[in-house]
């Protein structure tokens, strides 16, 4: 390292241990806002506590003398030196469901062994306050160095990234991009994917026994941790046999209990990211397998539930009873997570999540996926599908993040594909840069969610190198 990079690197060190607890507080003051998808209200398209984290965001980046633009009450932006910018950081500050099982609120951050409890604490919460805090270190060290950066934080990222797509559809974004909203070193590629919605219905049968309701996930991109069904026609010892059965065959802890005269049988498995589904444990699929496998009357709704466990089967990851599952070597296996079910007497409604390696680019996988679901006599009622995205792992930016990488951590930088999906999919040439650090579980989308201090602190060191040699800064 030359006498300046290490100079300027000593400087930034120094900077953030001395704002290490405003950095915190900050980080703390967003996790204890419920940026949870709410409904539509007038200036809070994405509900009340998206609108409100944007306004907390924006409130901190004025407080410290950034001007701050709004877009249509979803995206608030900031930009830093005299020209137009030459590097975005994109984050989002919505997250996705608490959902149980957490030992501490999820929305009261807790710090314990050096690590942020809370959700949003890496998705993407932490990431955007490192973004804002690098901004701060270099507008305080090198005020005239910088030609033009852009910090551009959003609402509804969970939702399918709708709120940056519209942002980009009336804005030109700058011509090097990174979300920090994914792993190190550098994630080039993103598979893939389709969320299909799916239903049907039926008249009623009320031969006994019947399965009165399942109600399963609550958002496709998760898999769901827990489920329950409410069935009549059994006693409850029966009832918990099936459990006691099924709970050693699925790996889903499933129990029975009497509920006004009917049975209602919980699972309760473990969540994790849809782009990830084998880090975690579906009670859905396990429930549905457990109940499809029950003596239930011949009926018009059983013999649908019998059908989502054949297209569903539990453990099944990759589609195969589909009959999707592809992979190669650039991206790997195709993933599927059967995430949200609503079943009742008379209809049901699913969908799922399915990412997508780069060979399923070239194939009809929407029409793939429409027969096999037709084939059971389930209807496709919406689809959302994107390609593969990828940026040359020779990019100049990308050769830049991966030289920062390996200056501040020592280890060896690499360009990685993964089954998430960014901000930066529809923008060439953008990639993911963090927070993820190789070999440590943050448990996004999961219960007790973190980001460790540390982490936080590396990845706002990072930025704020990679904004100094991208826009323009050459040194102190």
């Amino acid at each position: 390292m030359d006498g300046n990079r290490a100079e300027l690197r000593q400087k930034i060190e120094g900077w953030f241990e001395l704002h290490s607890e405003e950095m915190l507080a900050d980080l703390k003051r967003l996790i204890g806002i419920n940026s949870v998808k709410g409904p539509f209200e007038t200036g809070a398209p994405y509900g009340a506590g998206a609108r409100s984290a944007l306004t907390a965001a924006r409130f901190m980046l004025e407080e410290r003398g950034f001007a701050v633009e709004e877009f249509e009450d979803i995206i608030i932006t900031a930009d830093m030196g005299p020209h137009p910018p030459l590097m975005g950081i994109l984050a989002h500050l919505d997250t996705v469901d608490p959902g149980e099982g957490w030992d501490t609120d999820p929305f009261q951050s807790v710090i314990k062994d050096g690590r942020v409890y809370g959700r949003g604490a890496l998705d993407n919460k932490g990431p955007a306050v490192a973004a804002m805090y690098a901004m701060y270190c270099v507008r305080d060290l090198c005020p005239d160095q910088i030609n033009g950066f852009r910090l551009i934080l959003g609402s509804g990222e969970e939702l399918g990234c709708g709120d940056i797509a519209l942002y980009l559809g009336k804005n030109t974004p700058p011509p090097h991009v990174f979300t920090p909203d994914s792993s190190y070193p550098v994630v080039n590629i993103e598979k893939g994917r389709i969320t299909p919605f799916f239903g049907a219905s039926w008249e009623e049968d009320f031969a006994l026994p019947r399965v009165i309701s399942i109600t399963g996930g609550k958002t496709t991109n998760v898999v769901p941790h827990s489920a329950e069904a409410v069935i009549d026609g059994f006693s409850i010892g029966d009832a918990e046999a099936w459990c006691r059965e099924y709970s050693a065959k699925t790996g889903a802890a499933l129990s029975a209990r009497v509920a006004g005269g009917q049975i209602a049988i919980t699972a309760e498995g473990a969540s994790a990211h849809a782009a990830t589904p084998e880090n975690g444990c579906n009670a859905q699929t396990a429930l549905i397998g457990m109940i499809a496998a029950m003596p239930f009357a011949n009926s018009a709704g059983f013999a649908y539930i019998r059908a989502l466990n054949r297209l569903f089967p539990h453990g099944d990851l990759q589609g195969r009873a589909l009959g999707i599952a592809m992979s190669d070597e650039k991206t790997g296996a195709l993933t599927v997570n059967f995430g949200v079910l609503r079943y009742s007497t008379i209809d049901l409604a699913g969908n799922f999540d399915s990412r997508t390696p780069s060979c399923a680019d070239g194939i009809d996988l929407l029409g793939m996926t429409r027969s096999a679901l037709e084939r059971e006599g389930l209807k496709l009622t919406n689809n959302t599908i994107s390609k593969c995205h990828h940026t040359s792992e020779d990019s100049p930016f990308v050769q830049a993040l991966l030289g920062i990488y390996e200056e501040y951590t020592g280890n060896a930088g690499e360009c990685l594909a993964v089954g998430g999906q960014t901000y930066v999919h529809e923008i060439t040439g953008g990639v993911a840069f963090g927070c993820e650090l190789p070999g440590i579980d943050n448990k996004i989308h999961g219960a007790n969610e973190f980001i460790g201090i540390d982490q936080l602190m590396l990845s706002a060191k990072m930025f704020t190198r990679a904004i100094l040699d991208m826009c323009g800064a050459g040194g102190l």
